[in-house]
């Protein structure tokens, strides 16, 4: 199995995310191309015909244009603004898609899971039913639904009418392409939405946490210290009682290295120091910039004379 990186693992869920379902092979290359080739090395993306449009400099100005085949000159092109031929390689065009049955098990490689050897579709492209896994917690199986472009109304409309007509018995796991911030408030309170990229075991890894996934099902039945306890990968704190939730690579790992410091004899760290670990870029040099317009935060990290520290 091929290993990934985050920029791959994040280039793949962009993928998922694209209104056709496909992509230009020489558009994922120039965004990022060791991730790309990653990708496809792995089977995770694969060849799928052509997307026949590129962007054409004519007049000092990029313009997307459709490239025509020719079978006189048995090639792709198309003619610039003076009727001039210009050729377009295939490779230029090339596309790919994801292989979902792939990137599904790869994403739950570490649970027990049961169901079909191929998920059934739902919504044509758009949803589709994984089978069920083991969580914690629960006395049965969850089944587990995958979903894509949940931010567009078109596909939230079809999802939101199919989950009228399905309800769960108990709780179903709907596992998403689509950023937390952008999946929208569903009264189906037995169907639990989740970004796949909010509960990976590691940022450069597909497989999905068993641990932060249950933690994010269930988190009143996870802390286990007070008055402060957290997730395995920091999305989830629990402070008196109430649960926390933080998004983002940055935050949660912001979080973890004042935890490790809190667990250990030397609470008081560097808020420089954490700041550059955690990744953020020399314009983020404060806690408030790192967490944003939120300052729930505050509630159980303190900071003074460039030091900061938890303190529940």
């Amino acid at each position: 199995m091929i290993s990934l990186t985050k920029t791959a693992v994040d280039l793949l869920l962009q993928a998922m995310e694209t209104r056709a379902g496909k992509v230009q092979v020489a558009t994922l290359r120039q965004v990022a191309p060791r991730a790309a080739d990653k990708l496809l090395d792995a089977g995770l993306l694969v060849a799928t015909g052509r997307i026949p449009v590129v962007a054409a400099m004519d007049g000092y100005e990029d313009e997307p244009i459709p490239a025509e085949w020719c079978p006189e000159r048995g090639q792709y092109g198309y003619r610039d603004s003076v009727g001039r031929w210009i050729t377009v390689e295939a490779a230029e065009i090339a596309a790919c898609a994801v292989d979902y049955p792939l990137a599904f098990a790869r994403m739950l490689v570490a649970f027990e899971r049961a169901g079909p050897s191929r998920p059934s579709s739902l919504i044509d492209g758009f949803v589709w039913d994984v089978g069920t896994i083991r969580l914690t917690g629960t006395k049965s199986p969850v089944p587990v639904w995958f979903a894509r472009r949940l931010s567009d109304p078109a596909v939230w409309t079809r999802l939101d009418a199919l989950l009228e007509r399905r309800p769960p018995e108990e709780v179903r796991v709907i596992l998403t392409s689509t950023t937390g911030d952008r999946i929208p408030v569903t009264n189906h309170k037995r169907n639990i939405f989740m970004s796949v990229a909010d509960v990976l075991r590691a940022p450069g890894k597909l497989s999905i946490s068993p641990q932060v996934l249950g933690a994010r099902i269930f988190p009143g039945q996870r802390q286990r210290r007070f008055p402060i306890d957290h997730s395995e990968d920091c999305g989830l704190v629990w402070h008196r009682g109430e649960t926390l939730t933080f998004g983002g690579d940055k935050q949660r790992r912001l979080l973890q290295i004042l935890f490790a410091a809190y667990w250990s004899k030397s609470p008081v760290v560097r808020i420089a120091a954490v700041l550059e670990e955690a990744g953020y870029g020399g314009q983020v040099n404060t806690l408030k910039k790192a967490f944003g317009r939120r300052n729930d935060w505050q509630r159980f990290i303190r900071f003074d004379d460039g030091n900061c520290w938890i303190d529940p």
